[in-house]
């Protein structure tokens, strides 16, 4: 479980099998106590700091969740298999992880952990980092209508302009009130949110026409329960990306 060097001690996770194409993205969001934001964000610090020095090769990303009544932070990392999690041989957590019940676990008031798999085949190629993301979820209950609908509209982006302009997730497991889904628009600053561009529904219109469009709306709605999203900005300081 080397990969999981910081949400190792955080939180369990299940685990089930995989799609050799695809690659597993870990997910926890933290919900920070009221008023214990700066010590929670010194913890981490305390914490990747005692993990580099002490030559910790795992590597994961902070992120903190712009909208919403409490303050969030969402941690990721990537893993290209599930063996990966097999590997317990992290000499440098083992040696930093009594750092966490004095300087993080006591400004932690929830968390919660979304094990994901990548949708390479309708998910943007470009592997080019960025600070800002916007993230959907999807809570569904028509999988064949709801997939039917996002791969139709993501080749039409790709035939559009290139390629797809997300990145797609499938979660494995979680309770009925977990999404099923999640999708990743990444961006640098706020300001590339006001640039002027096809809604991905004008895209697909653009070549099947209002009736057909119309349908295909209403095909997706009729297939969700229930979507939501936030906007998270990446915290350099909180990150470990060497």
């Amino acid at each position: 479980m080397k990969k999981l060097g910081f949400l190792l001690l955080i939180v369990p996770f299940f685990l089930m099998g995989q799609d050799d194409s695809s690659s597993i993205n870990n997910v926890t969001h933290i919900e920070v106590k009221i008023g214990h934001e700066a010590q929670f964000v010194e913890g981490v610090k305390m914490y990747n700091k005692c993990y580099s020095d002490n030559s910790g090769d795992a590597k994961w990303n902070f992120w903190r969740q712009v909208q919403g009544t409490n303050t969030v932070y969402a941690v990721t990392d990537m893993m290209e298999n599930w063996a990966e999690m097999d590997d317990e041989n992290d000499e440098a957590r083992n040696k930093c992880r009594n750092l966490f019940p004095d300087f993080v676990l006591p400004h932690i008031k929830e968390t919660n952990y979304m094990i994901t798999e990548t949708m390479p085949d309708i998910s943007n190629d470009s592997t080019e980092p960025k600070d800002k993301v916007w993230v959907t979820y999807f809570r569904v209950k028509n999988t064949v209508d709801f997939m039917s609908v996002i791969k139709a509209i993501s080749g039409e982006i790709k035939k559009a302009e290139g390629d797809e302009r997300a990145y797609w997730y499938s979660v494995v497991g979680g309770s009925t009130e977990s999404a099923d889904y999640m999708v990743a628009w990444t961006f640098d600053k706020y300001a590339d949110l006001d640039k002027d561009m096809d809604g991905v529904w004008q895209i697909y219109e653009n070549v099947h026409g209002k009736k057909k469009t119309e349908e295909m709306r209403t095909k997706f709605r009729n297939s969700l329960d229930n979507s939501w999203g936030y906007i998270y900005d990446k915290s350099d300081d909180m990150s470990k990306t060497d």
